[in-house]
């Protein structure tokens, strides 16, 4: 059993996970982890979970924070008509059903619980929500997955909880953590909301714009450590998965950062 299940799964695990948050440990963690006291940790991290350290080699980071928000180079399907990830991650699918509401590990999630002041939330009834939950190991940077405008980053305040699978069992996760979001004007797959939701020690969840004109592929924000979760909700008859994607709706699929996972319905 994984720290994470045991934490969630069991009584007296869950009882030390809410005594952790009423203690700020996650907070607590997030500030050892961006200081200089943190730089042991680097080595050991890339070690275990192999990570490609391609067009790093000499670099030398401050802190571990340093290392995980690094900025590499993304290269991206620039098809218009190409619906690529915004990050790196694990993509789960789900329909947005009558009432704008979707299922996940148990639990309906709304609309409206998600986008917290939103006027509209139906619009997004009969579309697909599309959840790429980024793994500590994965790149914490993600990208505008079409060209646009953005209105207000909108900031939720929330707690810190896990989004493993098993966390997802037991907590409404989406609703309960701290999140931004935002509605995104984009030309080839209407208005979309796209919602950033921070996990355990991931304290940080910063984007670049507000009220602006953005490009397809261009940095839209980074997350501040530890894995987190990012939640795309398309309106119906915007886009479709690519048919090897299309598993996503059963079961969590591996994506890469600006990889084309579906194509523009035409009309």
């Amino acid at each position: 059993m994984s720290s994470v299940d045991f934490l969630y799964s069991t009584r007296f695990g869950r009882l030390m996970q809410q005594t952790m948050l009423a203690l700020k440990v996650p907070a607590i963690l997030g500030a050892f982890l961006r200081s200089p006291l943190s730089r042991f940790y680097i080595n050991p991290f890339i070690k275990k979970n192999g990570i490609d350290m391609t067009g790093f080699e000499g670099v030398s980071f401050r802190t571990f924070n340093d290392f995980f928000t690094r900025k590499k180079s993304v290269t991206f399907e620039s098809d218009p008509n190409a619906l690529i990830s915004t990050a790196d991650g694990l993509l789960s699918a789900y329909d947005i059903r009558e009432g704008s509401t979707f299922h996940v590990k148990g639990f309906d999630y709304s609309v409206e619980d998600l986008l917290p002041g939103f006027d509209n939330p139906e619009i997004f009834t009969g579309g697909t929500c599309l959840v790429f939950r980024l793994r500590p190991i994965d790149y914490h940077r993600y990208i505008y997955i079409d060209s646009g405008s953005i209105d207000m980053n909108h900031f939720v305040p929330g707690s810190l909880h896990s989004v493993q699978p098993s966390a997802l069992e037991h907590y409404r996760v989406y609703t309960k953590n701290r999140r931004s979001w935002t509605i995104l004007h984009t030309k080839n797959f209407s208005d979309l909301a796209q919602i950033e939701v921070g996990a355990f020690s991931v304290g940080g969840i910063v984007n670049h714009d507000d009220k602006a004109d953005f490009e397809k592929g261009a940095e839209k924000g980074f997350f501040d450590l530890h894995g987190s979760t990012i939640v795309i909700l398309l309106q119906a008859g915007q886009a479709e998965l690519l048919p090897e994607f299309k598993k996503a709706f059963a079961e969590e699929v591996p994506v890469r950062i600006g990889q084309k996972i579906g194509q523009k319905i035409e009309k």
